[in-house]
Formats: structure tokens, sequence, C-alpha cells
């Protein structure tokens, strides 16, 4: 008999504001001013979610942005207002300012770690003294744990990118979930995938 368990804690991520991709996205998204767009969500830090910050305390995360970051002008924008290109009135009506975020559904759900126990069973049985016969059966993932957000499963772990839709940390439900669950992929030893039974017979002679 041989056993194998692997129990993983949940990946963090970095929570940040819907990147548009358009031009002026430093007066948008760049909330340090150092020219870089995609900075983390002011008031948390790398890696944030899953650590310091979960799935209950994410709509209060969201709600401070958008009371206190959301409608007013980047570091970038500053720099227009102070030199009376702008006011920021007229960036906020061209949306060159931090942009809002939704709320997360209720029932969002939040990352996931690795479960998976795997088990092999065989038995020797020998013929005479040089022909063995060894049936076997291994399973994997024994309990048919459901598992989620694996970096290498095919749906990939929730974004940290806040737009709202299927597949974020703000927009994916109990409903949606299975878009980042693990599925059985190629191949038998696809970790963390639904149950997979396997028979074996080795013959030494």
């Amino acid at each position: 008999m041989g056993f194998v368990g692997h129990f993983y804690s949940a990946l963090p991520s970095t929570l940040f504001s819907n990147l548009s991709g358009d031009p002026g996205e430093i007066f948008r998204s760049d909330f340090t001013g150092d020219g870089s767009v995609g900075d983390p969500l002011p008031g948390t830090r790398l890696g944030s979610f899953g650590r310091s910050i979960n799935v209950g305390g994410l709509n209060g995360v969201i709600g401070s942005y958008n009371s206190n970051v959301a409608g007013q002008a980047t570091p970038a924008g500053q720099v227009l207002i102070q030199n009376n290109l702008f006011s920021l009135a007229q960036l906020q009506a061209i949306g060159g300012v931090a942009q809002p975020i939704a709320l997360a559904p209720s029932d969002q759900v939040g990352l996931y770690g690795l479960r998976a126990f795997d088990a092999r069973f065989s038995w020797v049985h020998k013929f005479h003294e040089r022909i063995s016969v060894e049936p076997s059966v291994s399973l994997f993932n024994m309990f048919n744990f459901a598992n989620f957000d694996l970096p290498t499963s095919s749906g990939g772990i929730l974004s940290g990118t806040l737009n709202g839709a299927q597949g974020s940390l703000n927009g994916t439900n109990y409903a949606g979930q299975n878009s980042v669950r693990v599925g059985a992929g190629t191949g038998t030893f696809a970790l963390g995938s639904p149950r997979v039974i396997e028979w074996g017979l080795k013959v030494t002679f």
C-alpha cells in the first residue's frame, strides 16, 4: 500500500483596478505616479487578497476605494491640474481619473487551495521461483475533491483585475465557479483533477 496526499493553502492575489488598455491609462490607474500602469489598488499591497483581505472584506476595500479614490485625479492628472491645463471637472468629464469599481456579488467566491489524496494497492504472487505477477490499482484524487484556481489548470485562477467579469475576483459567484475548476486535461497524472483509477499488471520473469 502506498499513499500520497497534497493539501496546499490558496495562492495569494493582487487587486488591480480595471485596465482599459486605452491611451492615457496613467490618468486612470497609475496611483503611484511612477509612469507605470496597473498599480495595486490603493490601500492594498502585492498578494494582499487571500492574506490580509478575504472574500468577506473585499467589498469593504472596493467601497473605500470608490469613496476616496474613484473620480479623483492620479498623480499624472494632478500635474495637469497644477499647471492649469485641465480642471478636475474636465478630467472627470473625459474619464481621465481613477475609475469606480463594481462591487463583488454577494456569493463571490475566493481562491481555493489544492486537496488531493492518492493511493496505490498491489499484491505480488510468485509462480515457481522465477515468475511473479503483480496486479495493482491506483486511485488519483481518491476522494474526488473539487479543486479550483491552479496555475496549471485550463481555466487558470481568478483574476485580481477587478473588472466585474466572469473569472475575476469581483464577478464570479458559485454558479460560475466551474470556469476555474481543474478538469481532466490531458494525461493520467493531472494533479487535482477529478478522480482517476488506473489498473496495472506487472509480470516479472
